[in-house]
């Protein structure tokens, strides 16, 4: 199999919703918090079993925290980062040197038809306007009965100037990924959440933000959110919680509300994609 080892030629118009500010700031919160951790062992752990040389896609890849973790898991593993921001991208190649980094948009993939054996990506639709078209490149770049799994912010009445100020598109309604993904094809093998033990005290937090302070723009904004971000610390009731909530996820308990979605795909063995997807 053929993978590309540069960069994607983009065009003019890219879609997703990110940027060089904004992988900046996510690089300052993301790697030892233990939402962070809690979310890359689950999603690495629902990927399951892989043999023989397996092909694995971090689909919106930033710095490459999760590629690291994929890398420790499958070190014989063929590694593909991808990602729009070059300045992730460039420190996701140099924490995962054996991985292949790309520059890619989720909805016009640089990889060949059914070439990946399983594909994980975390906070990455949320900023994509056409999330079904980003549904449609994972169905057809999986090979059938190859697995994705995905992970997004939850619930849409929480949407506050936080997610204003880091491009959110959307928060997720339950079951709103899984019908999207099975209008594409792919087949929806468990939908649930992740920080559901923290989410009554997340949910009053949010809550509060729409009412107090959802007119915020410019460097107000900016400087409420990195205000926010510094006051908000990984505390040991929330090291607890997180622990609770791993020893939810790996026994499969249902979760019907969480901070994040958590929803493990899987492209079938026979048939194509629904009428009027590409695939």
């Amino acid at each position: 199999m053929t993978v590309p080892l540069g960069p994607s030629q983009l065009s003019p118009t890219v879609t997703v919703n990110w940027s060089e500010e904004l992988e900046e700031f996510h690089e300052e919160s993301s790697r030892d918090h233990s939402l962070e951790v809690l979310t890359r062992g689950v999603m690495v752990d629902r990927i399951g079993s892989l043999t023989g040389p397996a092909t694995i896609v971090d689909l919106g890849c930033s710095t490459g925290y999760l590629l690291d973790d994929l890398s420790r898991r499958w070190p014989r593993a063929r590694l593909v980062g991808i990602d729009l921001v070059m300045s992730g991208l460039t420190k996701a190649a140099r924490l995962v040197p054996s991985a292949i980094a790309v520059q890619g948009d989720a909805c016009r993939l640089p990889l060949p038809d059914s070439s990946v054996d399983a594909l994980v990506s975390a906070n990455l639709l949320e900023h994509v306007p056409d999330d079904r078209a980003a549904l449609a490149e994972i169905f057809r770049v999986l090979r059938p009965g190859a697995v994705a799994v995905i992970v997004v912010p939850a619930g849409p009445e929480l949407y506050d100037y936080y997610d204003r100020f880091l491009h959110h598109e959307r928060r997720y309604a339950s079951r709103e990924l899984a019908r999207k993904s099975a209008s594409v094809g792919l087949r929806v093998d468990e939908d649930t959440h992740i920080g559901a033990a923290v989410f009554p005290a997340f949910w009053a937090v949010k809550k509060r933000n729409r009412m107090r302070h959802d007119d915020l723009e410019g460097t107000a904004l900016e400087q409420r959110v990195r205000d926010d971000y510094a006051n908000t610390q990984d505390s040991l009731p929330f090291r607890i919680a997180c622990r609770l909530d791993e020893w939810a996820l790996r026994k499969r308990v249902p979760i019907p509300a969480g901070i994040r979605g958590l929803t493990v795909l899987r492209r079938p063995l026979d048939g194509p994609p629904p009428t009027g997807v590409h695939a």
